[in-house]
């Protein structure tokens, strides 16, 4: 339970850290003169540099150790941070924000994958539940603050309180539990991920086609609230805190659920009524009903994360656990990259709404995916 407190406290300073730069970056890039497309290219390779990074951060952590691609992870984002501060600049933020999402993919991973270690197999949908919580509750801290510190102090601010938040997290990795290492043990990939269960491969493309289409909607819901709405970027901040209080109400409560029912059926529920979710958000005209519709968001999006990544560990042995969900966040971050540039083009061309309706759309593939993986697929 200590290890598991720890992993807890680590996860909410990342995260306030995270989400400090990350929840009115599209203001920022607007701010520099970033066109919609420009946004969607840099939110892009923000994913790409993520989806690389979950790869490689799951393969180190099962042969390695957890701790090692953690600390790597929060060593760059603090000195990014740093970067950021100190030099306001079209072609210096292209080159650091993608490498932000590199941060992240050596970050969560390992964290996940070590979770799912430290919790029992009955429970293992709760542990993910509190994990998440806590993240978000650091994600609806930061989401307020930084509306705050951007419209008082300026964007360069935001950066530099993540970049504190970042090295004082730094200072806990070492007290993670460790894993003794073998001499001599390679890292032979493809033979461990063909004993991964055939479904497992399924419910990947069913994560794959809902990715594309959250990312394809996710910069645009600050540009909406700014453009369509027309709100300042305190009341953007405030407004976005709602889907991280909605995730923070009901976390629990769905990873509860999600042991019961089984998180394959979870998983699929969650995917189906995100489409209903996001297709009513372009449609709100002024704040009230925006924060409504993006609380109800975030109570739809709570029954993903712990549902999502007990599937993976539950198609995967122990062994190669951090591997198979490095994989997934591979697979999801590709799509994610190419969501977000086609929501970019779908913004610029046709409009503010068409992102999010095109994208309800193309996520209802996702969920004819999942309903088939959650035929007969394991409850933990």
């Amino acid at each position: 339970m200590r290890d598991r407190s720890l992993l807890y406290l680590l996860a909410f300073l990342f995260n306030a850290s995270w989400v400090l730069i990350t929840s009115l970056m599209p203001l920022y890039l607007d701010y520099l003169g970033y066109r919609g497309a420009g946004i969607g290219a840099l939110s892009s390779g923000r994913t790409i540099f993520a989806a690389i990074a979950a790869i490689i951060a799951g393969r180190v952590s099962d042969k390695l150790g957890h701790r090692e691609p953690i600390s790597i992870s929060l060593a760059i984002f603090t000195l990014l941070g740093c970067i950021l501060y100190l030099k306001e600049s079209p072609k210096i933020v292209a080159l650091i924000y993608p490498l932000i999402g590199l941060c992240f993919g050596l970050f969560n991973t390992p964290a996940t994958s070590l979770l799912s270690e430290l919790s029992p197999s009955t429970s293992m949908a709760s542990s993910f539940a509190i994990f998440y919580s806590v993240m978000n509750l650091a994600g609806i801290i930061s989401s307020n603050f930084s509306g705050w510190i951007a419209g008082k102090m300026g964007y360069r601010y935001l950066f530099l309180s993540a970049s504190f938040f970042s090295a004082l997290s730094l200072l806990l990795v070492r007290m993670l539990p460790g894993r003794t290492v073998e001499k001599g043990k390679s890292l032979p990939i493809l033979r461990d991920l063909r004993s991964l269960d055939r479904k497992f491969y399924l419910f990947l493309a069913g994560m794959l086609f809902h990715g594309f289409s959250l990312m394809s909607i996710w910069p645009f819901f600050s540009l909406y609230a700014k453009k369509g709405i027309g709100l300042s970027e305190p009341e953007v901040g405030m407004m976005l805190s709602m889907r991280s209080l909605g995730l923070l109400l009901t976390l629990v409560l769905w990873g509860k659920i999600s042991d019961r029912i089984g998180p394959s059926n979870m998983i699929f529920l969650h995917v189906f009524f995100s489409s209903f979710a996001w297709a009513a958000y372009p449609f709100s005209p002024n704040f009230p009903l925006a924060a409504l519709v993006l609380g109800i968001n975030g109570v739809v999006g709570a029954m993903d994360m712990p549902a999502r990544r007990s599937v993976a560990a539950g198609f995967s042995d122990s062994k190669i656990r951090a591997t198979a969900m490095g994989l997934l966040d591979f697979t999801s971050g590709i799509a994610s990259s190419a969501g977000f540039i086609f929501g970019g083009l779908l913004w610029d061309a046709i409009g503010m709404r068409a992102p999010f309706i095109v994208a309800s759309l193309i996520n209802w593939i996702g969920a004819l995916l999942l309903f088939m993986v959650r035929k007969g697929s394991p409850k933990s």
